[in-house]
């Protein structure tokens, strides 16, 4: 079983050894919409039928849902868990576990992981995968530092046919999303004890250039903008930016500005990189834990290890309905686990290793990527003594607009195994997530736009 499950480890091991910057050829892009989707998953099932194949994700709303409405009804809310996996049976099910689930199941005996039958429900618009199967064979890794950037590659998965680790991270990157978003978000800090702190609610406009159907490139190296307002708690009103995500960070490093209510100015904040805490989240997260993992990747070597079938949370819908409370899910050491969804999914696996004389709190990082819309479905990270430090997970549903339909992120966790706390943001009762096939007023993306939406 071992030999399917990492089919994959011997064919990339030979491409570690140099740097692989280009892009596929013809022939073996023509897997893509035989074998292979257009953006990249094994179109089949797996060999028992735990795993469907994919026939085109979730494309029409759950009943009862409203248009227009940012309330998404559970599809599969009838539907019975087929397995739970807990401390005493942990070991029958090890093989597709992550080391941080088997470190959570064996830490906190009352942990359990719900698993539901697998339903691959990711959507992706026909001019996306269109764009997917060019991008097989122009898009390149460029950069003076190995992943730096990316080049040839728009309005798609820029790698559907990864070769190494810095491929499988900016297809996660720039995974479908629509060009513009608005969500609603709160985050919360759960101490030991179970005391609950609102970091802070913020409302985030992201405008995704990448992803204008309108375009065929993007007009400047930052593809995504995004702009955040500060609602609450009343240490984070007025409290705004607006943070810039690069395509070639050898040309174009971070670039964020802040505006403080306290200052009444916009000044730029280099410092939102690396392991610096995020001050918009109380500093319970690194910046670059923010989303899972964002920045640039300089620090540490990606290494593509294979792919594997395990539980990852997956279409979790019931705790970001209105009709569920935060106080209900949040509880004491971790989420409530009989609201949270697991489903096996085939993932990538890459294993981030600090590189000699680099600092960062991490020592190494294991990304599991879905294969299907390249999100970041976990990250296991381990300090400097080997040891298991925090464990990522990502919420994922699907957001069915009628027109550009995607499955979100925004809502995750990070649980602290060294100080039993956890850091959680999510859309809850009151947050929304709402889609747009076009960009927003990019003008807001600013300095002098920031300023605007900083005056009271």
């Amino acid at each position: 079983m071992k030999r399917n499950v990492w089919f994959l480890v011997a064919i990339f091991a030979g491409l570690q050894g140099g740097t692989a910057f280009a892009a596929v050829d013809a022939d073996a892009a023509k897997s893509l919409g035989t074998t292979l989707t257009d953006f990249g998953a094994e179109k089949a099932g797996n060999a028992d039928g735990s795993i469907p194949a994919y026939s085109g994700g979730l494309t029409e709303a759950a009943p009862g849902y409203k248009g227009g409405s940012t309330v998404y009804p559970d599809p599969f809310e009838n539907e019975k868990p087929i397995l739970t996996i807990d401390s005493k049976n942990m070991a029958e099910h090890a093989e597709n576990l992550t080391a941080g689930q088997i470190a959570m199941l064996k830490k906190y005996l009352d942990y359990r992981m719900q698993v539901y039958p697998t339903h691959r429900t990711a959507p992706y618009p026909e001019w996306v995968l269109s764009n997917s199967r060019a991008n097989a064979t122009k898009a390149h890794l460029i950069g003076s530092i190995e992943g730096d950037g990316v080049s040839g590659a728009y309005g798609g998965v820029p790698f559907p046919i990864p070769k190494n680790g810095y491929e499988v991270m900016w297809n996660f990157y720039l995974h479908w999303m629509s060009a513009g978003r608005v969500v609603r978000n709160e985050s919360y800090l759960v101490e030991p004890d179970g005391g609950r702190t609102l970091l802070g609610t913020f409302t985030g406009t992201y405008g995704n250039q990448y992803y204008d159907p309108a375009a065929k490139s993007v007009p400047d190296l930052y593809y995504l903008k995004q702009l955040e307002i500060g609602n609450a708690p009343s240490s984070q009103v007025g409290y705004n930016l607006i943070l810039s995500y690069s395509l070639n960070y050898s040309q174009a490093d971070v670039l964020n500005w802040l505006y403080t209510p306290g200052q009444r100015r916009v000044r730029t904040a280099p410092e939102f990189t690396y392991d610096t805490p995020a001050a918009n989240f109380g500093g319970a997260l690194t910046y670059d834990e923010v989303g899972m993992f964002s920045g640039r990747m300089d620090r540490f070597d990606f290494k593509l290890v294979g792919k594997k079938e395990i539980y990852v949370p997956y279409n979790v819908y019931k705790p970001f309905l209105p009709s569920t409370s935060v106080q209900s899910f949040l509880t004491r050491k971790f989420p409530d686990p009989a609201m949270v969804r697991f489903e096996k999914h085939r993932v990538w696996v890459v294993e981030a290793t600090l590189k000699s004389g680099q600092r960062h709190i991490m020592s190494r990082r294991t990304f599991y990527v879905d294969e299907d819309s390249w999100i970041v479905s976990e990250v296991d990270e381990y300090d400097h003594a080997g040891q298991l430090y925090r464990i990522g997970l990502d919420y994922p549903s699907v957001i069915y607009d009628p027109v550009a339909p995607y499955l979100t992120d925004a809502r995750y966790s990070f649980v602290d195994l060294s100080k039993g706390s956890y850091f959680i943001g999510g859309e809850f009762g009151t947050g929304y997530e709402k889609s747009g096939a076009k960009l927003p007023d990019m003008s807001r993306f600013t300095p002098s736009g920031l300023m605007n939406a900083g005056i009271r």
